[in-house]
């Protein structure tokens, strides 16, 4: 089983609830109406996309990863590119299907099963930082301190203060 599959029953729960998203915005439809929710959701979905696929590129670049092994086994600990900014991008970019998923509906049961798959997401991640300082140990604590888990707002404006103050020490 792939390390990131370990305590794989909230995977299941929060894959499951992606499809069931989907299959309420299939037949529920948009009740509200409210188109401009409907945008923000596609500039969100793009976002979330460019997340979710970016890890991979990232990892196999940076992470010193084995060809026989699964990109997701790193050998070393990857602090730049998207992981300067957010821990767990992939995570971040399946949480935001579920919020895309929520404004393309509008509709009450969607936005249950989104909030609960959102919280499933975030438990994921809390795992994931566990298993991480088993892997890494300090290095990692030290990380978890600069660069937050999955808040992309803060990770930016930390990550342009950290370019800002390196050009104020030159």
């Amino acid at each position: 089983m792939k390390q990131w599959m370990k305590g794989g029953f909230l995977f299941y729960v929060a894959s499951v609830l992606l499809v069931l998203a989907y299959i309420f915005l299939w037949f529920l439809g948009n009740p509200a109406g409210i188109e401009e929710l409907r945008y923000a959701g596609w500039i969100i979905f793009a976002v979330g996309i460019v997340l979710i696929f970016l890890p991979r590129f990232v990892f196999r670049s940076k992470g010193k990863v084995k060809k026989e092994n699964d990109w997701t086994e790193t050998t070393v600990l990857v602090d730049t590119g998207i992981y300067s900014v957010v821990r767990h991008p992939l995570y971040l970019g399946w949480l935001l299907m579920y919020l895309v998923i929520m404004l393309w509906s509008q509709h009450w049961l969607t936005i249950i099963v989104g909030v609960l798959g959102m919280t499933c997401i975030y438990l994921i991640s809390k795992q994931e930082d566990q298993r991480l300082v088993e892997k890494f140990g300090d290095d990692y604590k030290r990380y978890m301190s600069s660069v937050p888990r999955m808040n992309l707002l803060v990770g930016v404006i930390r990550l342009l203060q950290h370019k800002k103050e390196g050009e104020n020490d030159r």
